[in-house]
C-alpha cells in the first residue's frame, strides 16, 4: 500500500461529500501551499467509501483538476471505513525483511475476509513495552476492490496514483507538521466527515489507537430530512444554520442535539477502548477536523461529556498560504483539508 517514489505528488482526499485537492511546495524550513481546491459530490456518488456513480465522480474530479491545475499527475490517495483494518500486533524479534516475508500469514489471523482480497503493509514501532522479547508492529490491510476502484477512477482522468495511505495516518502526518509535539502527551485526533469519523490517538509520533466510526454529517442531514419531510439539500442548509420557512428552530435544535449525542457516545466508547489497552496513558486533548467539526453544539457537548480540552485544528498552521487562496474561499473549507494536507507531504516512500 505504500509505494516508493521520488516524484513530487499532490494529495487527493476522496470523501462522500466532496473531493479535496492540496499541493504543497517544500521549502528549507516548512511548506508553502501551491494549489488547493474542493468540489462537492452529488448525494450517493460515493456510499460507505465505495464509488457508486463512476461517471459523476470522474466528471467532478476532472472539473476540480481543471480549476486547481496541479503541477503534476502523481497523486497520493487514502482510504478508510469497513474495508480497512489497522491493528497493533506483537511478533518475536525479526528483521524487517523477515517480517515482510511473513506478513501475509501474520495478517491473515486478524482479517474478517480472505487474505487474497487485501493489500497489506506494516511498520515496526520498536521493542514492545508490554511483552519482553517482542516487537510492536502496526499492521494495515485494505480491501483490494476499494483501493483498485480509487486507483482506476483517478487514472481515468490522467492521474497516476503513487501512494495509497489510510485517512487516520494522513491526519496524523498533517497534525505533526503543524504542531509542536510535547513528549508523552497523548492527543486524540478526529476527522468528522460526511459519512465517517476517523479517530487516531497519538503519542510521541506513534499511532496508539485508530478507529473509523460510521457516523458523519450526513446522519444529521438525514434526520432533519426525515423529521421535516424536506429534501436532502434543504436539510443540509438547515443543518448549516440557514433558516427555513415553516420549521420550528427548537425542533431543529433537538434533532441535531440527538445526533450529536450519538457521536459523543461513540467518542466515549473509543476512549474506553483506548484506556482498556493503555491504562497508564491519559488523553490530554482532542483536536477536531472535517466539515462536521463546525456543527453547532458539538464542541460543547464533547467537552461536557468527555471532560477533555476540545479544539478545532488548523491544517495550515505552519504552512505558508498566499492571500489569494483565502480570497478565493479557502477559509470556507480549510478545516476539511486535513487528510489532503497529510497526503500532500508524503515523499520518498515514507511509512
Amino acid at each position: 500500500m505504500f509505494f516508493k517514489t521520488k516524484k513530487e505528488i499532490f494529495g487527493l482526499d476522496i470523501g462522500s461529500h466532496s473531493i479535496k485537492l492540496i499541493e504543497l511546495k517544500k521549502s528549507k524550513r516548512s511548506y508553502k501551499l501551491k494549489t488547493a481546491g474542493i468540489k462537492f459530490l452529488p448525494k450517493d456518488t460515493i456510499i460507505d467509501g465505495s464509488i457508486m456513480d463512476s461517471t459523476t465522480f470522474i466528471d467532478t474530479l476532472r472539473s476540480l483538476l481543471s480549476e486547481a491545475k496541479p503541477s503534476t499527475k502523481f497523486v497520493a490517495l487514502s482510504v478508510s471505513g469497513q474495508g480497512v483494518i489497522v491493528k497493533k500486533i506483537n511478533v518475536p524479534f525479526i528483521t524487517e525483511e523477515e517480517l515482510a516475508d511473513a506478513i501475509q500469514w501474520e495478517t491473515e489471523q486478524y482479517l474478517p475476509f480472505s487474505i487474497q482480497d487485501v493489500y497489506c503493509d506494516f511498520k515496526i514501532l520498536g521493542e514492545s513495552t508490554e511483552i519482553q522479547g517482542q516487537l510492536d508492529v502496526l499492521l494495515v490491510a485494505a480491501k483490494k476492490d476499494l483501493v483498485d476502484d480509487y486507483q482506476h477512477a483517478v487514472r481515468e482522468v490522467g492521474l497516476e496514483p503513487l501512494v495509497v495511505d489510510i485517512d487516520a495516518f494522513a491526519m496524523q502526518n498533517m497534525y505533526e507538521l503543524n504542531e509542536s509535539l510535547s513528549e508523552d502527551k497523548v492527543v486524540m485526533l478526529a476527522n468528522l466527515g460526511a459519512s465517517f469519523t476517523n479517530i487516531n490517538i497519538v503519542k510521541n509520533g506513534n499511532s496508539l489507537f485508530t478507529r473509523d466510526i460510521i457516523w458523519g454529517g450526513n446522519k444529521v442531514t438525514e434526520s432533519l430530512q426525515k423529521n421535516f419531510a424536506i429534501t436532502f439539500e434543504d436539510a443540509e442548509s438547515v443543518k448549516c444554520g440557514k433558516p427555513a420557512e415553516g420549521l420550528d428552530i427548537n425542533e431543529v435544535s433537538t434533532i441535531i442535539a440527538q445526533e450529536i449525542d450519538n457521536i459523543v457516545n461513540e467518542m466515549q466508547r473509543t476512549i474506553n477502548f483506548f484506556y482498556n489497552s493503555y491504562p497508564n496513558d491519559v488523553i490530554d486533548k482532542m483536536v477536531l477536523y472535517g466539515g462536521t467539526a463546525h456543527l453547532a453544539g458539538l464542541i460543547d457537548a464533547l467537552k461536557n461529556k468527555l471532560g477533555l480540552v476540545v479544539e478545532l485544528g488548523n491544517p495550515f498552521k505552519r504552512i505558508a498560504v498566499d492571500d489569494s487562496f483565502w480570497n478565493r474561499g479557502l477559509q470556507n473549507y480549510s478545516i476539511q483539508t486535513a487528510i489532503a494536507v497529510g497526503l500532500a507531504i508524503r515523499r520518498l516512500g515514507d511509512r
